[in-house]
């Protein structure tokens, strides 16, 4: 069996690319992890779908890898198909539970490395599409903000506040509230914007003044 030594994985919910990592984010250090390269055809499987191993064939890396300052260890196989890589948990049945992108350094060695070694075929048990994310983590998290602040103004009826996002937004006056909300949010689901950007920044400033 090949590993893969000293390197970070991020087990956020949310598959993230490393650029978009953040310090609040599950980033494990991973001090020794089972390393296998398989096709490209199979990473982009795992990437884009609900996989689940053949649980005789990933019996050997189960526990096999080592985190720091753990006791347990956790089942984590880190995969390269030479051009791209991941590292993956699996549970008991072979059933991928997380994923985690690389960091570049690591990414380009592991590929680097890859290139050397056999490739293990799998028997894969495809599942549901995973929802592709179209937008960057910011946006997303932009998009969250003004969503909450709209649901925020709706519940306690702010048409000040409202109106002023309003106006922000579309530079123009808009004196019927379910409008000022019904446009917001028609406009929020759409893809990200500058203008999206200014907006959570207000709101985001608008609570900071309040404290």
């Amino acid at each position: 069996m090949h590993y893969y030594y000293d390197l970070l994985v991020n087990l956020d919910d949310t598959l993230w690319e490393f650029y978009e990592w953040e310090k609040e984010d599950a980033i494990i250090p991973v001090k020794k992890i089972p390393f296998v390269r398989i096709s490209d055809a199979s990473l982009q499987k795992i990437l884009k779908y609900e996989v689940q191993f053949e649980s005789e064939e990933v019996k050997k890396y189960q526990h096999k890898a080592l985190v720091k300052n753990e006791e347990n260890n956790p089942s984590f196989l880190l995969l390269s198909s030479t051009k791209n890589s991941l590292v993956i948990e699996i549970d008991e049945k072979g059933k991928i539970i997380s994923r985690s992108k690389l960091l570049i350094e690591d990414e380009n060695n592991v590929n680097e490395l890859a290139s050397s070694l056999k490739k293990t075929e799998f028997t894969l048990s495809i599942g549901k599409k995973i929802p592709v994310r179209h937008e960057f983590r910011q946006a997303l998290a932009e998009k969250k903000i003004i969503q909450i602040e709209l649901n925020t103004l709706v519940e306690k009826k702010d048409e000040n506040k409202s109106a002023y996002l309003y106006y922000e937004w579309f530079g123009e006056l808009e004196t019927d509230f379910t409008n000022q909300i019904k446009k917001c949010k028609q406009e929020l689901a759409k893809p990200y914007t500058l203008k999206m950007h200014d907006i959570a920044s207000i709101i985001k400033i608008s609570y900071k003044e309040q404290l």
